[in-house]
């Protein structure tokens, strides 16, 4: 009965007040913490996708180009 005459004194009111408040800012900040996270994973998914499918279709450009005979073609660039 100590901790309900306690809550009930005015400090304990205060007190709850402020762990309640704490407890809320703690919540709020895990929530967007986790949706960012999500939110930074979803994006990387995304940019992979597009890097790989990026390669594939320049990896088959070059094998139409090897296959059609082009790859050797002088395209105005001078290499050594």
């Amino acid at each position: 009965m100590t901790w309900l005459s306690f809550i009930l004194s005015p400090i304990g009111r205060w007190l709850s007040a402020i762990g309640g408040i704490l407890m809320a800012v703690f919540v709020i900040y895990r929530k967007g913490r986790s949706e960012g996270i999500a939110e930074l994973q979803r994006e990387q998914e995304q940019e992979r996708a597009r890097r790989s499918r990026d390669a594939l279709e320049a990896d088959n450009a070059v094998r139409r180009n090897i296959a059609s005979g082009r790859l050797y073609e002088n395209d105005g660039h001078r290499r050594d």
